[in-house]
């Protein structure tokens, strides 16, 4: 599952970002969350987005992923890492690619 927002009004933003946390999905971006939901927690979540977007100028988009699609996504992490896991992470870190593969 993949959310998308663009949300004007920023109390309305940050309550959208926390149902999309509640409900499982991960933050990959500022505006943009991604997991595996159920069927019913992805009704759970549509209903509780729309509850707060209604009437109010937003874009979202909740865009359902097959496995097959899920097989072939592929994931570059890069970034600053807090002061905490500074400390713990050894200089000279190298950016992080992944392909996900899943099996048949």
């Amino acid at each position: 599952m993949l959310l998308l927002y663009d949300i004007e009004d920023d109390r309305i933003r940050n309550r959208v970002a926390e149902i999309c946390l509640d409900c499982g999905l991960e933050r990959i971006q500022f505006s943009a969350f991604f997991g595996r939901l159920t069927q019913s927690r992805r009704e759970e979540l549509t209903l509780r987005v729309l509850n707060e977007v209604e009437g109010e100028n937003a874009r979202v988009r909740l865009m359902p992923l097959t496995e097959q699609c899920l097989g072939e996504m592929w994931e570059y992490d890069h970034w600053r890492l807090d002061a905490e896991q500074l400390k713990a992470a050894a200089e000279g870190a190298l950016p992080r690619i992944r392909f996900v593969k899943v099996e048949e």
